[in-house]
């Protein structure tokens, strides 16, 4: 192989809701938005990430170029495997996948029921919303939802994601083999500065219980809502994210990314 030097990384990922989203899943992201930096405890602290740019991460396909293929970021670093991304059978897989739509379920999660489901050792309730510390000085408000069926909160996400590995693409989070990641997670800004304890826990705990109290909120995943995307900032500012929606995909043009 070429020394490190010569390799070329792309940021590439498969997302949903990128710019266009469904009506009530936009009214509930201003709602939190609007509490977050107006609530007198966090006193503007708090950088709303604009509406269009605010998107759940599927599967990240990150890669490494080189001369044989596409090597996998995740799989090299997570697992220390060296396997290329099958392109063109990776976007044949979600362009014609049945597993659509899928169900997202976001609030209405009470604590004291038992969901048959833990989200990193945590009930829904808890992880419906939290802050999430992401350097010394830099904080994440993260929303998260999970696919829903018949009742129960499924696993349908977690699934999806999986199979993508039959065509040599990792998800981020599945670390090890059995590792299981079903959450659907929506970054709504970032405060840049260091909050104290006790206002995390408020903040969380006054966000959770709204979101307990409001009728849960439905949104259905259909295929047009997909997009790869290539990215410079993790967080996709419009104005640096190139962006092919999966309905127009080819592997040209996702090769391209």
């Amino acid at each position: 192989m070429s020394s490190p030097s010569s390799y070329c990384i792309h940021n590439v990922s498969l997302v949903a809701f990128y710019r266009n989203k469904p009506p009530q899943l936009t009214a509930l992201i201003d709602e939190l938005q609007i509490y977050l930096d107006r609530t007198s405890i966090l006193k503007g602290k708090f950088q709303s990430y604009p509406l269009e740019q605010i998107h759940g991460t599927i599967i990240g396909c990150e890669g490494i170029s080189t001369k044989q293929g596409i090597i996998s970021k995740w799989f090299l670093e997570n697992r220390q495997e060296l396997r290329y991304i099958d392109l063109d059978r990776l976007s044949q897989y979600f362009q014609k996948s049945d597993r659509f739509p899928l169900i997202l379920r976001f609030g209405g999660y009470n604590p004291n029921l038992d969901y048959k489901f833990l989200s990193r050792n945590h009930h829904p309730f808890a992880r419906s919303f939290h802050l999430q510390s992401s350097t010394a000085k830099t904080t994440l408000a993260i929303l998260i939802g999970w696919s829903f069926q018949n009742g129960c909160i499924s696993f349908a996400l977690d699934h999806l994601r999986r199979h993508a590995q039959k065509f040599n693409c990792l998800h981020k989070y599945h670390y090890l083999p059995q590792t299981i990641d079903n959450d659907f997670y929506l970054c709504l800004g970032i405060f840049k500065e260091q909050l104290k304890l006790e206002d995390v826990l408020f903040v969380q705990e006054k966000i959770r219980k709204k979101l307990q109290a409001k009728p849960p909120i439905h949104i259905p995943l259909n295929k047009k809502d997909l997009a790869f995307v290539s990215y410079q900032d993790p967080s996709l500012p419009v104005k640096t994210t190139k962006i092919v929606k999966l309905l127009d995909l080819t592997p040209a043009k996702l090769e391209r990314l």
